[in-house]
């Protein structure tokens, strides 16, 4: 398994995916499946996770406001869950937040999905907001320690 950019020739895969997975949790097959053309700018990235040619997972991260990103687009097919792979799918992710200067993470999501939820606790996400009338539950996480002149043996546990 492989994690990697999204490239154009993805978009099928991925739009297959996301409907899926959108149709297990609310058993309703989705009216729009789009990806979010702003993680495919600038100052965005899409990542997807391929097993032996298929498309397997997403996970997107784009500019929410100068030192705020947002995670997008996270799905994992489910016979793939319970693996570790959304861990690592999340910190790619992370990483790439890291380095591009985000100090914090939001995303969204619906209280129907138990699982992520669950999963982004494990994180380290903590709700911030619940909107009952979108059916939208807001998350964020600082990613980075602010410590100012800290202990050598700190600065290990930093990074």
């Amino acid at each position: 398994m492989i994690i990697r950019k999204f490239d154009e020739k993805d978009r099928d895969g991925v739009l297959k995916l996301i409907s899926q997975t959108l149709y297990e949790i609310f058993k309703v097959k989705p009216k729009k499946v789009d990806i979010d053309k702003v993680l495919l700018k600038k100052g965005g990235i899409f990542y997807i996770v391929e097993d032996n040619g298929k498309i397997i997972g997403t996970i997107g991260i784009k500019k929410h406001k100068s030192e705020v990103a947002r995670l997008k687009k996270m799905y994992l097919k489910k016979s793939y869950r319970g693996r570790g792979l959304a861990q690592k799918m999340y910190s790619k992710a992370q990483s790439f937040a890291k380095k591009k200067g985000y100090k914090k993470i939001i995303l969204s999501t619906t209280p129907q999905m138990k699982a992520a939820i669950k999963f982004y606790q494990k994180m380290g996400f903590v709700k911030y907001r619940v909107n009952k009338r979108l059916n939208q539950i807001f998350f964020s996480k600082n990613i980075y320690l602010h410590v100012k002149n800290p202990p050598s043996k700190m600065l290990k546990f930093i990074k």
